[in-house]
């Protein structure tokens, strides 16, 4: 998988798993981390010395270290929400960017050099704040990203292209911490989302607590028990929910105090415990088809994307609203990272995709803060959307809003998203303040533009009617989002943070361009080859950094003179 250009690739960063895919010969293609494992756990811990660990190392200490281990952080991206770690104290941008940094030195090692663009995947119904996020903890990742993608769109481009014909389909996205649905039409080579609805506040993982709720209520004993033992019944909760899916009952046990404890759940039992979950699905399917104006009946499929629709009761949700049987031939866990491959594919203008149109839409609307007259009073605090949700982006749209008071010298553009009628309902995102000539109420009209590009950047420009000057402001920077001062000092302390040696990205690349070298060698130079790559593996299980140093420029040197030779 070596080559001279570093392609782009794309990533699923997951609530549960992430994954990471790139588009290469005709088809997008998922990449295997340094273990052969496809998905990589959305985990970030320590090890005993203070290692940072992710994926399947940290996981595994979920139950056993659950002090020093973190998941399910991605529900808080954008917010102020912090998880200790030994001394330091992570946003969810950070643990997402270790995450992130992860899957970009197991592409590295997968193409035997840097790579340094990305497609990120996002929930549909991730607001402004907590894309930003999003897009910081790739910067944090050492990735730029090119563009983030919603989630059940990219799922949309992988079924589009493994099934390429005129048809309308309902992507159902269950996730592990949240829920969407688009509904898409797919004509010509065009895939066009219709519309976008979801809640990012249900997922998986409230399955799962709905369930270690319910073995609370069996042994109430366990309420008060350590850590360990608490983290541990989380994951018997994850492991009943796992059998469900494979068999009529579930069975659990554990040790508490000498005392073995014992649940036995069967689906019927599940349904009752879920059934504020399921009826809160509905909602979304039911606001995206009004939306997108499709009838059921038009749809010819129904998909289900991500690993929560493994659940029976899920299925069976999704079967009796749509009255047929979803479809599901494409893993649920991978089919969002194998999209995100095929949009990189699309920026990357492969010439297998030039004849595939991609449309997507904007999950929220847009618009200011208006007042109103009534009589002599006047009421403040409505919202005027000037750009609504599920409008194609990008999208350009302008208003006019006037003066209310006499002798006006300022007005105040507030702009907000949200679907509410007044704005203390809705997210404030930034505001702008504009000089006005001080003339009778309504004689002072203000054009105001929003244009939203496919980068996710929403620009506001306002403009007095008769006047040559404009104000902008660019709104990239929203409540809860790091500021660019605040992204270059956590991106200095995730990059002091202890690594072992061996999970250094540019140790692990060296060692993948060595292991290529030898496989392309023969006779003495590949003896050689093995003979520097023992040495400098043995410097990096002693973690003494001048061996490894001066290890690893005495194979650096040596791949260079072969190189040199060739």
């Amino acid at each position: 998988m070596t080559g001279n250009i570093t392609p782009l690739i794309g990533i699923d960063l997951g609530t549960s798993n992430s994954a990471l895919a790139w588009f290469h010969d005709g088809e997008s293609q998922l990449i295997a981390g340094a273990e052969g494992e496809r998905l990589t756990p959305s985990v970030v811990g320590l090890d005993d010395d203070g290692h940072i660990l992710v994926g399947a190392a940290a996981k595994a200490r979920l139950v056993s270290h659950p002090h020093l281990t973190v998941a399910s952080f991605k529900r808080y991206m954008g917010t102020d929400k912090t998880w200790t770690l030994g001394t330091r104290r992570f946003r969810a941008e950070e643990l997402s960017a270790l995450v992130l940094r992860k899957l970009k030195a197991d592409a590295e090692v997968a193409f035997g050099h840097e790579v340094t663009r990305a497609v990120i995947t996002v929930p549909a119904y991730f607001n402004d704040v907590q894309r930003k996020a999003v897009k910081a903890a790739g910067q944090l990742a050492g990735l730029q990203v090119e563009r983030l993608l919603n989630e059940p769109t990219a799922a949309a481009l992988a079924y589009g292209l493994a099934d390429n014909r005129e048809q309308k389909f309902l992507i159902f996205d269950l996730g592990g911490g949240t829920f969407d649905v688009s509904i898409v039409d797919m004509f010509e080579g065009v895939i066009e989302v219709r519309a976008s609805s979801g809640d990012a506040w249900l997922g998986g993982d409230d399955f799962t607590h709905a369930l270690r709720q319910w073995m609370l209520s069996i042994h109430p004993v366990l309420s008060d028990s350590p850590p360990e033992q608490q983290a541990r019944l989380t994951q018997l909760a994850e492991a009943l929910k796992h059998q469900l899916s494979q068999q009529d009952v579930a069975r659990a046990q554990m040790m508490h105090q000498g005392e073995e404890l014992h649940w036995e759940l069967n689906e019927e039992t599940f349904g009752e415990l879920a059934a504020g979950l399921l009826s809160r699905l509905k909602k979304p399917v039911v606001q995206a088809l009004q939306d997108a104006q499709f009838d059921v009946g038009l749809l010819d499929h129904v998909i289900l994307v991500g690993g929560a629709t493994r659940m029976p009761i899920v299925r069976q949700l999704a079967t009796r609203m749509f009255s047929r049987f979803p479809r599901n031939e494409l893993n649920p866990d991978e089919v969002v990272a194998l999209g995100a491959g095929v949009q990189a594919g699309l920026i990357a203008d492969d010439h297998a995709l030039e004849d595939i149109v991609l449309t997507d839409v904007m999950p929220y609307s847009l618009g200011v803060e208006v007042a109103r007259r009534d009589g002599n009073r006047i009421d403040e605090g409505y919202f005027l959307p000037l750009i609504e949700r599920n409008a194609f982006v990008p999208v350009s749209v302008v208003r006019t809003v006037s003066t209310l008071q006499d002798n006006q010298r300022q007005l105040d553009i507030s702009v907000f998203q949200g679907e509410a009628r007044r704005v203390s309902d809705n997210l404030l995102l930034d505001s702008i303040k504009i000089d006005i000539p001080p003339r009778k109420a309504g004689e002072v009209n203000l054009d105001v533009r929003f244009t939203y590009t496919l980068d996710g950047i929403l620009e506001v420009e306002c403009k007095i009617q008769g006047e040559n000057t404009a104000s902008t402001l660019i709104i990239e920077k929203a409540p809860g989002s790091l500021s660019e001062e605040e992204i270059a000092v956590r991106l200095s302390q995730l990059n002091e943070l202890k690594q072992h040696p061996r999970d250094v990205p540019a140790n692990r690349l060296l060692l993948a361009q060595a292991s290529a070298r030898y496989e392309q060698t023969l006779g003495e130079r590949r003896q050689l080859i093995d003979h520097y790559v023992s040495q400098f593996e043995r410097a990096l299980e002693s973690q003494d950094l001048r061996q490894i140093a001066a290890a690893r420029d005495g194979l650096s040197q040596l791949l260079n003179q072969f190189d040199d030779g060739m």
